[in-house]
């Protein structure tokens, strides 16, 4: 199967946001890194068109790439846009809709508003629901469960006026059961992390995506262009992963006791 590279950023800044400078890439690198995707005369999607090629089992453009941004920090309206637009590259944001416009603690990063959301959808780029607040999806109960996967959608269609088709699950985290409530809240795919490369056998509900980091560089994203040095996604979970999450759900459980 063909590797197909789905990147996925936080911050695009030299701003140092506590817990995340390790994602928080520099515009110079970000710029770097575009244009090496223009020069290597790749064809970039949003996710949903990527998801919708899955569904159908169409071919692929040629030389595909999919370029995501999670969390919806301003930086995305104020950096990524322009370098974006510079190039011709398409992109899918996903934000947290409780924190749009919100004031966050100093270096908490600072959240897109709602006019910047509107010209990042007004340029083209995909905006999709990265959960209300933030939570642990697959620790949370079904009520929670709803509530962050539905209002998001529902805050995020009335605020546009467009529909809202993708989700990013929140620090990658998903089960079976958080599957199965962004399928039931009306989404048509979805973005988990793995660290792996996509393919057109890609679980449309958990598409793999690989985290730039600030120390990646433009040569690391030329060798995941490549498809050197990460694996091909794989279906279903993996045991650590089950273990990961027995885990944090006991964790969870404790700190609310």
């Amino acid at each position: 199967m063909s590797p197909i590279p789905v990147l996925c950023y936080h911050s695009v800044s030299d701003e140092r946001i506590h817990g995340t400078s390790r994602w928080s890439v520099s515009p110079g690198d970000f710029d770097e890194q575009m244009a090496l995707l223009a020069q290597q005369g790749r064809t970039s999607m949003t996710v949903s068109r990527y998801a919708e090629l899955l569904r159908r089992a169409a071919p692929m453009p040629p030389r595909p790439v999919l370029v995501t941004f999670d969390d919806g920090l301003a930086d995305l309206a104020t950096t990524a846009l322009g370098v974006l637009r510079r190039y011709g590259l398409a992109g899918t944001a996903y934000v947290i809709t409780g924190r749009l416009g919100a004031r966050q603690p100093p270096g908490a990063g600072r959240p897109l508003d709602w006019d910047q959301l509107t010209e990042l959808s007004a340029a083209g780029v995909e905006i999709g629901s990265h959960s209300h607040t933030h939570a642990p999806l697959d620790c949370v109960g079904p009520a929670r469960l709803a509530f962050e996967t539905t209002a998001s959608k529902l805050v995020l269609e009335d605020r546009l006026q467009q529909s809202v088709a993708s989700f990013a699950y929140p620090f990658g985290y998903h089960s079976v059961r958080v599957r199965q409530a962004v399928h039931d809240a009306g989404y048509t795919s979805a973005c988990a992390v793995k660290n792996a490369l996509s393919h057109p056998g890609d679980d449309i509900f958990a598409l793999a995506r690989v985290l730039i980091e600030r120390d990646t560089g433009v040569g690391g994203v030329e060798s995941l262009l490549a498809g050197r040095g990460w694996p091909l996604a794989w279906r279903g979970e993996r045991v650590r992963t089950r273990c990961w999450r027995a885990y944090r759900r006991t964790r969870h459980s404790l700190a609310r006791r």
